[in-house]
């Protein structure tokens, strides 16, 4: 892996940082309850992402992430007192992160959101036809209940309101009585009709009335903790898009905190379908294309998206990379030293790699436990100098 020199100020700090603990375990009980809005496969940790941001950056920094996902590290960088810069090409991701940063400041103000929705959907839920909702999202819902669904996010919608359509879909599907599908899977959506057969089970099959369960799911956002946040809509930029053509300006970013797509580990629209046909995304197989990391594709891909972040990213600032050693048919891909071997050469030499840091995933974090999909993480840290030093 070129550009690196002996051992960098800092891997030794990162590496204290690592056997200190600070982001060992679960942090599902010490991170803000709104980073388990919605769910998402492969999501960041936000214990290593707040250990980063405290380490690279400073209060009103600008902090990217082009890989957004479920808006962990925007999140985090707002409740650390910097400013979150964020894209994603997923409607979904693009949902959650828009509606962690945008959700309301008190739990009071956000039941006074969910209450006015519960009235748009009492007035609109009849105005649905469910013939022209696709057979196989309607196999997972009462009738009754899809038609309350469809109004609420087309509230939300109208409304440009992104925390309660993230909320909705949290709890758009599972076997759990406060979810609202037939029984399911959880975080990728499967009918567990097997499992759960009607005959046997005629109360899982019933219908499940929207309010109750969204003020509970909202409630549980703001269980811990509930402040008012102290950022407002200048502290963050949000957008909808592809990471290979960032829409932000040269040299604006302070660091760079993100998650690249592992080599065809995961299925990131097929794995949020039904989510993504309630946000307006009809067609997640064309959107599956352009957001998984398929081998013929990849290193183009990254190397595009390597060139954007170098020109966006100010000089001699830090960009991380946290990206996973995938064992897929029975071939190991060490993401890590892919890109960090043709970051120098994608960038004409800008931007160099400072130090590798590894950490294992405990089978504790995993979506998918007991494969052997991803074991291993790589804080990857590559700085971008200037074209001369190089």
């Amino acid at each position: 892996m070129p550009g690196r020199k002996g051992v960098s100020r800092n891997e030794v700090a990162l590496l204290k940082m690592k056997d200190s603990g600070l982001w060992n375990g679960s942090f599902n009980g010490r991170e803000s309850s709104l980073q388990q809005l919605g769910p998402y496969i492969g999501k960041l940790k936000s214990g290593i992402v707040r250990t980063l941001i405290g380490h690279f950056t400073g209060p009103g920094d600008w902090i990217l992430d082009p890989f957004s996902g479920s808006g962990v590290v925007a999140l985090e960088a707002l409740l650390a007192g910097r400013r979150a810069a964020a894209c994603d090409l997923s409607v979904y991701g693009y949902c959650l992160t828009r509606g962690k940063a945008e959700s309301p400041g008190t739990l009071d103000g956000a039941m006074s959101k969910t209450n006015a929705m519960l009235r748009y959907v009492e007035r609109h839920k009849d105005d649905f036809d469910l013939r022209s909702v696709d057979i196989w999202v309607r196999r997972f819902f009462h009738p009754e209940t899809l038609r309350e669904i469809l109004a609420a996010f087309e509230f939300c919608r109208r409304q440009n309101e992104y925390f309660l359509a993230g909320c909705i879909c949290g709890i758009l599907h599972h076997q759990r009585p406060g979810f609202l599908s037939y029984p399911a899977s959880h975080t990728v959506p499967y009918l567990r009709t097997r499992l759960f057969p009607r005959e046997r089970f005629p109360e899982l099959y019933g219908y499940r009335p929207l309010a109750e369960r969204i003020r509970k799911k909202v409630e549980r956002a703001f269980r811990r903790p509930a402040v008012d946040p102290h950022w407002d809509a200048s502290w963050y930029d949000i957008r909808l898009a592809d990471a290979r053509c960032l829409p932000f300006q040269t040299a604006s970013i302070d660091f760079v905190l993100t998650s690249p797509p592992y080599y065809e580990a995961l299925d990131y629209a097929r794995d949020n379908r039904l989510r993504l046909w309630f946000l307006g995304e009809r067609n997640w197989r064309s959107l599956e294309d352009r957001l998984t990391a398929k081998v013929k594709s990849y290193e183009d891909d990254m190397k595009q998206c390597l060139r954007q972040i170098c020109r966006v990213l100010k000089q001699g600032s830090f960009c991380v990379l946290v990206v996973g050693e995938v064992n897929h048919n029975g071939k190991t891909k060490d993401t890590g030293a892919v890109l960090g071997g043709f970051a120098e050469a994608a960038t004409g030499g800008v931007l160099r790699v400072d130090c590798v840091v590894e950490d294992d995933i405990p089978e504790s974090r995993r979506s998918r436990r007991g494969t052997k999909t991803t074991r291993t993480e790589k804080i990857l840290v590559l700085q971008k100098r200037s074209a001369a030093s190089s």
